[in-house]
């Protein structure tokens, strides 16, 4: 296998089922309690059973301190379009 020049880092891939929103974030701070970096959240806005991936990443990156987040699925096609308005 080739060397990057970067260590090998390992992390923790959280489905963000809807039991509780609260659970996913737990998770996540335990993930950071045992050191994986980072945490990431597949975005799938097509499953009614799934939280939403922005709003988790979100409240993850408030509730912990180095963890890293991320989405390793990004469903652009099932988005709508950022725009923004002017005051």
């Amino acid at each position: 296998m080739p060397d990057h020049g970067h260590p090998l880092r390992f992390g923790s891939f959280v489905t963000p089922v809807n039991r509780s929103a609260a659970h996913a974030v737990d998770l996540s701070q335990r993930s950071e309690d045992l050191g994986p970096d980072p945490v990431t959240f597949p975005d799938h806005p097509y499953r009614a059973h799934f939280h939403d991936t922005w709003t988790l990443l979100s409240w993850v990156a408030t509730t912990t301190t180095h963890v890293q987040v991320a989405r390793t699925v990004l469903n652009l096609p099932m988005r709508g379009p950022v725009r923004r308005t002017r005051s």
